[in-house]
């Protein structure tokens, strides 16, 4: 009897401990395809799944779900009190390239994606910088998608960029790069000719800033600029820690603004952040007292490093613009890098559905093609503050992302209705 005992408990044993190892070899598998594959940190997943959410319910925090954006018109933009364009560039590539436009005040950040992109820009400047001058123009940080249109393309030796084709106020640039000043070759690379071009515009009359000076209000820079004469639009630079300390992502370096409007009893607020990436982010949760976002340009165009849980939970953004060529495999990625990532939908899709798109990939050419095009947030002009509206213009559609037909075949949507 002791050896049969002894024997069922041996059998037992080996029973638990193969259960034991196939749950674990499920576990494992699960963990790589449906963490791990996407970027995604445990954390993160669940959150897409609503487990152990930071973000607040309408029963415990007094905030309603975003209302949709109304639809505008083009003739309301130029005259609105603010308008904020996301301007899609005319070839196959992501980069960012944003209009802030006050009254007569313009505010340009980033010139991108490449150098022969710039005249699509100039063409769109016509239509809202009437004076010629561009009072403040924000050079987020080195590389090419965005500062490659602040210089242009030449000929005859003259550059035909933003930087030389304006008046320029004033120029708030990063403070660091990794970039050099040559090629191997000994050529200027892009960002020796940037610098070249911030000089000129220096000599024209602009003034030079980096973000740390703004920040620190040092030779003459301020933190807060003012856009309008009633001091209710303000733009405000952030501290961004990469500002005074060595990174060893080019991303992080990104100047950060964060743009304010005061509207009947409230203020509303706008965040741009270049292309901060997750501990630049953190960083800048922990170095600044974020609001709640009515509008945030998605960091680092939908890429799976930005847009992470420690910023979305503070900015918990109403709307969301994405300056990205949707589904085009620009540098050769994995699936889950290519713009707008999955694990950036994911994350941002727990605070709102309405996420806009400016370009995709067209298959069928191997070119591109509007997703909303040109996206462009304004306020019309009201009888009193409290009868301005947020509206919505795109000049090809104002379809959310995840409701087009890219999204339908390429992503999915676990997020809020």
């Amino acid at each position: 009897m002791a050896r049969r005992s002894s024997k069922k408990k041996k059998q037992m044993i080996i029973a638990v401990v193969a259960i034991v190892l196939v749950i674990a070899i499920v576990l494992g598998v699960c963990w790589y395809f449906l963490i791990y594959s996407k970027g995604m940190t445990i954390g993160e997943f669940l959150h897409s799944l609503g487990i152990g959410t930071t973000c607040p319910s309408d029963d415990d925090s007094g905030n309603t779900p975003p209302e949709e954006a109304v639809s505008g018109n083009m003739e309301e933009i130029v005259s609105a009190d603010l308008s904020i364009h996301f301007i899609a560039p005319e070839v196959r590539a992501s980069g960012d390239c944003t209009l802030i436009k006050v009254g007569d005040t313009e505010v340009l950040i980033d010139a991108g994606p490449t150098q022969g992109n710039v005249a699509a820009i100039k063409e769109y400047l016509e239509g809202y910088c009437t004076d010629g001058v561009i009072e403040y123009v924000i050079a987020t940080h080195a590389d090419t998608d965005h500062i490659a249109g602040l210089v242009g393309t030449s000929s005859g030796g003259e550059y035909n960029g933003i930087l030389y084709s304006y008046e320029i106020g004033t120029i708030i640039r990063f403070d660091r790069t990794n970039k050099e000043l040559e090629t191997e070759a000994g050529n200027p690379t892009l960002y020796a000719r940037f610098e070249t071009a911030v000089d000129y515009a220096e000599e024209q009359g602009a003034e030079i800033y980096t973000g740390s000076d703004c920040w620190n209000e040092r030779g003459g820079a301020s933190r807060t600029y003012y856009l309008d004469d009633a001091r209710s639009i303000s733009m405000n630079i952030l501290y961004n820690y990469y500002y005074d300390h060595e990174a060893s992502d080019e991303n992080d370096y990104s100047v950060c603004m964060l743009l304010s409007q005061e509207l009947g009893d409230g203020t509303n607020h706008y965040l741009f952040t270049g292309d901060l990436e997750e501990d630049g982010e953190e960083r800048l949760v922990e170095n600044n007292e974020l609001p709640h976002v009515v509008l945030y340009k998605a960091g680092h165009h939908g890429s799976k490093t930005s847009s992470t849980n420690a910023l979305l939970e503070v900015i918990t953004p109403d709307y969301v613009a994405v300056c990205c060529c949707a589904g085009y495999n620009e540098y050769g990625a994995a699936e889950e890098n290519i713009f707008p990532t999955q694990a950036f939908i994911d994350r941002v899709g727990a605070y709102t559905s309405y996420i806009y798109v400016t370009i995709m990939w067209d298959e069928a050419t191997n070119g591109f093609c509007d997703m909303n095009g040109d996206i462009v947030f304004y306020y019309g002009s009201g009888e009193d503050e409290g009868s301005k509206t947020l509206k919505l213009w795109c000049s090809n559609n104002d379809t959310v992302l995840k409701d087009t037909d890219w999204f339908r075949e390429n992503r999915t949507w676990s997020g809020v209705l």
